[in-house]
């Protein structure tokens, strides 16, 4: 899948699990992990004001994602990233700010 297949697919996914948390929209790079496997690193944007994700919701999220893409033939491993806006740090060089 392409990036912008993905990021589609995702903004799907994403919405029916933290949609009603605040998500707004998902970012993708596509580039290697820590063991120089293709992954997926794949930011959820929430907006302004939204507050931490209980766990339980990350996780299903995380999980509806992965099934999704796996059913669509995507083997890659998606890293989901959250980012607040409200959080900006300058420094954060991590992959899920560079997908923002």
């Amino acid at each position: 899948m392409t990036d912008e297949e993905v990021r589609a697919l995702a903004d799907e996914v994403l919405c029916d699990t933290l949609g009603p948390l605040g998500f707004e929209k998902a970012q993708v790079v596509s580039g290697l992990d820590h063991d120089g496997e293709p992954a997926l690193f794949i930011a959820a944007i929430f907006k302004p004001g939204s507050g931490p994700i209980p766990g339980r919701a990350w996780i299903d999220a995380l999980g509806a994602l992965s099934d999704a893409l796996l059913a669509r033939g995507e083997g890659r491993f998606p890293y989901l990233f959250h980012h607040y806006p409200d959080d900006e740090r300058p420094d954060d060089q991590s992959p899920a700010k560079q997908a923002v």
